[in-house]
């Protein structure tokens, strides 16, 4: 959720903030500090775009202090997404001392002016019971929220719910149809559910072709639990290991069966 990238915005940003001094050994003289000069005109949006910037350590030196700094000037003017990442960093320790209590409020704020990352991160943070009470059914809450805003990992999420009876009456039915939503964005966790549910005949006839089908699209991904999950069906002569590339080795491009009579040899 978190992968650390730049985008023109921040390059823009960047330039006009270091030409802004009008100098360029003023610029030269601010890299070498770690620090960089907004001016007023700077919009919330602007300020959390380099926040993340510092954040990420792109195109500037990794700095969370400074990260922290320009996200908190950014949510004072009520920027959510600056919300969000204020909570993350209190929850991680960050650029300020670990405060889980001060991350849900802040992850909170985000999330109820609809930001769909922080409603997913505050559905972890009632599943966790972290910063507030655990709370399975207030978690479901905020995953559908999320997931109705779009957010996979909120669907698959509430696909896990289903299949285990957090907080909801356990429903392979459900458990499917959510996997299946966020499986069809390309999540890799939610197409190793859904292999799992097929292996195991969970609200679905047994299937191990099916399942084997729902791993590989997970493996291809580098899901390396699904990768042993292909070892484990051909081991035990679930499916045909004919031409079964080995995820884990595949710039070797061995096979299962190529491994197997090897062993034999």
């Amino acid at each position: 959720m978190y992968q650390r990238k730049i985008t023109p915005l921040i390059q823009s940003l960047l330039l006009a903030t270091l030409f802004s001094s009008g100098l360029m050994a003023a610029a030269c003289s601010a890299e070498s500090s770690n620090t960089k000069i907004l001016s007023n005109q700077n919009t919330a949006a602007e300020i959390y775009e380099l926040g993340v910037a510092y954040y990420e350590g792109d195109s500037v030196p990794e700095d969370d202090d400074k990260a922290f700094e320009l996200f908190q000037k950014a949510a004072d003017q009520g920027y959510a997404p600056a919300k969000h990442y204020l909570g993350i960093m209190y929850y991680e320790g960050l650029g300020v001392d670990q405060n889980y209590q001060k991350a849900f409020e802040w992850v909170k704020q985000a999330a109820n002016q609809g930001d769909s990352d922080a409603q997913y991160r505050i559905g972890i943070m009632y599943y966790e019971g972290i910063g507030v009470e655990q709370d399975y059914q207030k978690a479901m809450q905020w995953y559908l929220l999320a997931a109705d805003n779009g957010s996979f990992d909120a669907q698959s999420n509430i696909g896990n719910f289903y299949e285990n009876g957090y907080g909801v009456t356990q429903d392979y039915g459900k458990a499917l149809e959510w996997y299946t939503k966020a499986a069809d964005q390309g999540l890799d966790l939610a197409q190793l559910n859904i292999g799992g549910l097929y292996e195991n005949g969970y609200g679905v006839p047994q299937d191990y072709d099916t399942a084997f089908e729902w791993y590989k699209k997970a493996a291809d991904q580098g899901n390396q639990e699904a990768s042993n999950r292909i070892g484990r069906l051909v081991m035990n002569d679930k499916i045909d290991d004919t031409g079964i590339t080995i995820y884990s080795t595949q710039e070797t491009g061995l096979t299962l069966g190529d491994i197997e009579n090897s062993l034999g040899e």
